[in-house]
């Protein structure tokens, strides 16, 4: 069921001091109840950092969660018409992919990202950033917790799931390998479509030049091919443009969509490193109480060590949850991504076909209603030479006549 309808609208370029910027209109409608969204309508202004902010809390708030990928930074031409344009379209198909996701769509800050203004949606960012620096800290367990982490990367708790999460890691790898390749070869077509589409251009202004050098119905004949040649140029360079938003741009951004399954599975690992990690935290602290268990003076000592065993205890727990939660949730969206795999690549293949067929379609008719005006015009050509062949032959003999009578009178 979707709950709101967002997109994004209307780019500008900003200054802020010495820093220019493209901001972004946001615009969401609520079309069912939801608690997040007490509102009709709104419309925020945001610029790309904003929705690299986004893209943070929502991994962090749904870990395993396949969150849709941002368009790629770009340094240079960034503020030129076609890449602003490129990356609207790119914004707004992040946002609408977020806003249909089932679970996304209950994010309190996808809620703040949509709704909140400039003030509250300011306050919100360093919040969540001082959250975080807060979270860095935590003094020598949390040091020590987070170098047990790294050290068991390689040694980790065995669980039903890893065999499964194994064959899913190969999957995604072949299939990120294969989808390159694919692109690789579609870019290679699009450029040939578009020095195609250059070389008709140069074939039909050498024969409109050609033709053009002809005084006789010939001449215009020539010009028809040129002016034709140039039709299917136009035709050609449209195709490319087609290819290149139909088909090659759809399998680029399937490779970003890899690239997010991927970050999934991997927080998959590092939820599951953390498990690992309080496991062994857990199992260090008992070892160490048993060994001053019914030590004479060690009394004070045995209960600070039975606390830290009960706060290892209930540090595990809560990392054996988030870590099942994690693993679920991947399992599910890896389902749902291989689902939408299937009828996404289904309607992408298609349109590529369909668009083969137009165009070739288009391309027969032009050169199907060059043949009959070239042969036409090439008749008319070749029966006004007959004509001047003719006019030739009569006017020979009475030259050669009169050549005659002029000798004569000279004698």
């Amino acid at each position: 069921m979707v709950v709101i309808k967002a997109s994004v609208t209307a780019p500008q370029q900003q200054s802020e001091g010495m820093n220019k910027f493209t901001s972004y209109k946001v615009n969401t409608t609520v079309l069912q109840t939801h608690s997040n969204f007490p509102f009709q309508s709104s419309s925020v202004i945001r610029r790309y950092s904003d929705f690299v902010w986004l893209v943070s809390q929502l991994l962090e708030a749904y870990p395993g969660c396949i969150v849709p990928p941002l368009p790629e930074k770009q340094a240079v031409s960034r503020f030129s018409p076609e890449f602003v344009e490129s990356r609207r379209r790119q914004l707004d198909k992040f946002i609408v992919r977020v806003s249909e996701h089932e679970e996304l769509i209950n994010s309190e800050c996808l809620a703040v990202f949509l709704s909140a203004d400039d003030v509250a949606f300011g306050v919100r960012k360093t919040a969540g950033s001082g959250q975080k620096d807060a979270g860095k800290g935590g003094g020598g367990v949390m040091k020590w917790f987070n170098e047990t982490k790294t050290s068991l990367s390689k040694d980790l708790v065995k669980t039903d799931d890893d065999e499964k999460f194994a064959e899913i890691g190969n999957y995604v790898e072949t299939l990120e390998n294969q989808m390159k390749t694919v692109v690789k070869h579609t870019q290679s077509l699009v450029k040939k479509g578009k020095e195609t589409a250059n070389g008709l251009f140069e074939f039909g202004l050498a024969f409109t030049l050609l033709g053009q050098s002809e005084t006789s119905s010939l001449g215009s004949a020539l010009t028809l091919v040129g002016h034709t040649a140039d039709s299917l140029s136009v035709l050609s360079a449209e195709q490319a443009e087609m290819e290149n938003e139909k088909f090659e741009n759809p399998l680029i951004d399937y490779i970003r969509i890899i690239g997010s399954v991927k970050a999934a599975l991997q927080q998959r690992k590092d939820k599951l490193v953390s498990y690992s990690a309080a496991t062994s935290e857990l199992a260090a602290k008992k070892i160490a109480l048993q060994k001053i268990q019914g030590v004479a003076g060690k009394e004070d000592k045995v209960h600070q060590s039975e606390e830290s065993v009960k706060r290892a205890e209930a540090r595990l727990a809560e990392e054996e949850r988030i870590f099942n939660d994690t693993s679920s949730r991947c399992l599910r969206e890896v389902s749902r991504f291989k689902a939408e795999k299937a009828a996404d690549m289904k309607k992408t293949v298609l349109d590529y076909i369909n668009l083969q067929i137009e165009f070739n379609k288009r391309m027969e008719e032009t050169w199907t209603k060059l043949v009959p005006n070239y042969i036409t015009t090439m008749k008319f050509a070749l029966f006004a030479s007959l004509v001047a062949s003719a006019t030739a032959f009569q006017v020979a003999p009475a030259a050669k006549a009169s050549t005659s009578l002029k000798v004569n009178e000279l004698e």
